[in-house]
């Protein structure tokens, strides 16, 4: 059981939502990118869409992606390096929902595209606590094997206020 400080305590209905979320999104990630891993398939994409996922297909951008969602997925489905896996994937996410949604609007792309951005935008407001100091106006330089010192309560607090030295 969690600390209730901490925000999410493993028996509250919130924590389950957001534990099916991640799992689903992580299993739509794996199937996406292990579909094509395993046969190769491109869904068919109507118009100038399939023209830009052929572009991109040229270019190892379309395989790149789809062996990073596998990757994603399963990272999203063990729980390892979530915020990872969730800040990597959103550029992905955002391109997918633009051509579905505004490109090619079928109604299969009119289902997956804005899915995508719920799932992805979703977790990452859940776990958005974990980037407080992204959004801090000033801070001090903090190596990453220093990082074990903003996990301190308080720490971000204390590193420097804003309008002090």
């Amino acid at each position: 059981m969690r600390d209730r400080a901490s925000g999410a305590a493993n028996d509250s209905p919130t924590f389950y939502i957001i534990t099916w979320i991640r799992l689903f999104f992580g299993a739509h990630l794996l199937f996406s990118g292990g579909r094509y891993i395993l046969t190769g398939y491109v869904p068919e994409i109507p118009g100038i869409g399939g023209e830009w996922a052929s572009a991109n297909a040229a270019l190892g951008l379309y395989q790149a992606v789809k062996y990073m969602e596998f990757v994603f997925g399963i990272m999203l489905l063990t729980n390892r390096f979530v915020l990872l896996a969730l800040i990597l994937e959103m550029p992905a996410t955002v391109n997918i929902f633009y051509l579905n949604t505004v490109i090619v609007q079928t109604p299969r792309q009119l289902f997956t595209g804005p899915q995508e951005l719920f799932l992805n935008g979703v977790l990452l407001l859940a776990y958005s606590g974990y980037l407080a100091a992204a959004i801090k106006p000033r801070l001090d330089p903090l190596w990453l094997w220093h990082s074990n010192r903003a996990l301190k309560d308080g720490y971000a607090e204390t590193i420097r206020s804003e309008g002090t030295k």
